[in-house]
């Protein structure tokens, strides 16, 4: 968001019928190349690890979670994206399955992968920790509200929109997950 917000970041709105093929990825490469990724994961699991703790026992272990899940988001986007997704920059070569051209298999798919990070994190909780169901509920319900309100609703109405509404979302879900966990 903040990068289409710079003009660091380019997308283009299409009025495609198919919702998941409405943005064209124009120029990305900060947020969405796999070296960015690797960046972006390296500084997640630096600053995961910088952050005061009293249980260190397995802080760097979960410090190099932390990386490797922002780095999974490349991988994951491989599948779905169209070949848009550059390895470095733009004269890099561009990867992307395209699974959003099949507007059924994107939605299991991604549903999926809700299922199995919801199961991940009810396996894994600890007594320090224990899952709250309620409020875990609400959190998935307003991630399954927002999908389907992004599915189901009108293309965006401008790249400022589409930028102040992605890091609106990403700051209330992170105050969501806090107060959830």
């Amino acid at each position: 968001g903040c990068f289409l917000l710079l003009g660091w970041e380019q997308v283009r709105i299409l009025p495609d019928s198919n919702p998941f093929l409405r943005l064209q990825f124009i120029d990305y490469p900060i947020s969405h190349s796999l070296a960015g990724m690797i960046g972006w994961g390296v500084a997640a699991a630096i600053v995961y690890y910088s952050w005061p703790t009293r249980d260190t026992t397995r802080h760097w272990q979960a410090s190099a979670l932390i990386g490797l899940a922002v780095v999974s988001h490349y991988l994951l986007d491989v599948l779905v994206h169209l070949p848009d997704l550059p390895l470095a920059g733009n004269d890099s070569p561009k990867l992307g399955l395209g699974l959003w051209n099949h507007f059924g298999l994107s939605v299991a798919l991604e549903l999926l992968a809700l299922a199995a990070g919801a199961g991940v994190y009810l396996a894994l909780r600890s007594r320090r920790h224990p899952v709250r169901p309620v409020r875990l509920a609400i959190v998935l319900l307003i991630l399954a509200g927002t999908y389907v309100a992004a599915a189901l609703g009108p293309p965006p109405p401008s790249t400022a929109v589409i930028a102040v509404g992605d890091i609106v979302f990403i700051l209330v879900l992170a105050v969501l997950g806090i107060w959830a966990d």
